[in-house]
């Protein structure tokens, strides 16, 4: 059975004081946890110091950067390599759809993220999802995920997971309806590994999120805004662990 997990991006959010209290308070409440992995992607500047805090002989709890360059070195200015990542972190998240919205990031950039994530030994943690839901919502992902991966071989599909996240959805009041995502979750599961997660995100709190995670299409959770609220996030964590009983 495919590994539970819920990754908490905190996005654009927290000055250091607050990431370093989120952070503690997170490791606190979820060390009790077991049978899913927990993986925080705060922004990059607080990775050197979160990895400190939550190395508390807690192995279900991880860190991932929210974004990377597809070249290794380089006259980038300001932009992070999966190398410089890989010592930090052991996931990356690729191709959210605000990356896509705000610095026109395409699907040929984003294939080329994903090779670099996996040539560094990285998981990319990679989302899809279309912009507005309709009947040939399923078939325009999967065809956004192949392109995604093509630059990777098919043995590398075991590494990878892949959110899906309907952009119509991302910060609304409305997520999709578990029925529905399962059914895009289905056509994902066709293209990767039998082993690969596949999770949901789209307006994820602890109100809603039982009804995504007792699908047994979806292996947990991507979560936005209520992954900055420790007590909210982590009562997120109690739910997936208990649906999905895995020791």
């Amino acid at each position: 059975m495919r590994r539970p997990l819920v990754i908490a991006n905190w996005k654009m959010y927290t000055s250091f004081s607050d990431a370093v209290v989120l952070s503690t308070a997170i490791r606190d409440g979820v060390e009790n946890i077991s049978g899913l992995e927990i993986i925080l992607c705060p922004p990059a500047v607080w990775l050197t110091e979160i990895v400190h805090i939550i190395h508390k002989n807690i192995n279900h709890l991880s860190l991932g950067a929210q974004n990377i360059h597809y070249m290794n070195e380089g006259e980038f200015t300001g932009e992070i390599s999966a190398p410089m990542i890989r010592d930090i972190a052991k996931y990356v998240i690729i191709g959210h759809s605000e990356r896509r919205k705000n610095f026109d990031e395409d699907l040929p950039i984003i294939s080329r993220k994903v090779a670099a994530a996996i040539d560094a030994s990285l998981s990319p943690i990679i989302c899809v999802g279309e912009k507005k839901q309709s009947q040939g919502s399923a078939s325009e992902v999967v065809k956004e995920l192949k392109e995604e991966i093509s630059d990777i071989k098919k043995e590398d599909y075991k590494n990878l997971i892949i959110a899906y996240e309907p952009v119509w959805a991302i910060g609304s009041e409305e997520p999709a309806t578990p029925e529905y995502a399962a059914r895009i979750i289905t056509a994902l599961r066709e293209v990767v590994h039998f082993e690969t997660p596949i999770l949901y995100g789209g307006s994820v709190d602890a109100a809603n999120v039982y009804k995504f995670v007792s699908r047994p299409e979806i292996d947990g959770v991507l979560v936005g805004r209520s992954g900055l609220k420790a007590k909210e996030f982590i009562k997120i964590c109690r739910i997936v662990a208990e649906y999905k009983k895995i020791v």
